[in-house]
């Protein structure tokens, strides 16, 4: 049986999914936080720390979706973490 890694280039996966997930109504929402808090624990358990620019971003969802020039600025910030990962 093969054994699953969660690196760096899982969490970027998981991440770039998450990125595209919707976040405008409560249903979407509450299954983003669901895809977030798994993630979070995948992490956890591989010993990967997660940035502030990263737990922000997965924590303030409902804010994003409400606020535009928030959304913006994190999705870019986000973006730009993404960009410099191995």
């Amino acid at each position: 049986m093969a054994t699953l890694v969660y690196d760096a280039l899982a969490l970027k996966r998981d991440l770039s999914n998450l990125f595209r997930l919707p976040i405008g109504d409560r249903l979407a929402l509450n299954q983003f936080y669901l895809e977030a808090q798994a993630l979070v624990r995948r992490a956890r358990e591989a010993g990967l720390a997660l940035p502030p620019v990263v737990t922000d971003w997965l924590a303030q969802a409902d804010a994003r979706s409400r606020d535009p020039l928030l959304s913006a600025t994190q999705n870019a910030a986000l973006v730009a973490w993404l960009d410099a990962l191995e």
